[in-house]
């Protein structure tokens, strides 16, 4: 059940084919980063990004702040009420061709790369995995869609 929560809720991160600072414009954002290794657009970190569909009857929802990725989980009422359930945070780890996420003091789980971003819109991310039963079943990684939201709150459908 762990590696489904953190499957689930990575994905949140929801939705990355950019390959590093050269294709991003993207200058290092800390000094321990080296201009060879990846960085996410500057637009992910501004706001929240809802994902568009949900994970396990959950709705989802990502932000990235701080060198972390903030992965919140709610369930949705059919009268349009909403209740977080939970919310995982990740060190973002940058690599040469993707950022790594890390839980804790576990080893990288997984790495995702930016598709597309239309600030304050949209975001697409691919989340590709180490487990290798995972990278057997999804060998191209698994894209995520989600849509901007000023403020925490999910996509309840």
């Amino acid at each position: 059940m762990r590696h489904l929560l953190k499957l689930s809720s990575a994905a949140v991160i929801g939705g990355l084919l950019l390959s590093g600072c050269a294709s991003t414009g993207m200058a290092p954002t800390s000094p321990t980063q080296s201009a060879n290794s990846y960085q996410l657009p500057q637009a992910v970190y501004d706001g929240y990004w809802a994902m568009t569909s949900g994970i396990n009857g959950e709705a989802a929802v990502v932000s990235f702040r701080d060198n972390m990725s903030y992965n919140y989980r709610f369930k949705c009422y059919v009268d349009g009420r909403f209740e977080q359930l939970g919310m995982e945070k990740y060190q973002l780890r940058p690599s040469a061709t993707a950022m790594g996420l890390q839980y804790e003091s576990e080893p990288v789980f997984s790495a995702i790369k930016v598709v597309k971003v239309e600030p304050k819109k949209s975001l697409i991310l691919n989340q590709s995995f180490t487990d290798p039963q995972l990278q057997q079943a999804l060998p191209n990684g698994q894209n995520y869609s989600y849509v901007y939201k000023s403020k925490l709150e999910p996509i309840c459908r």
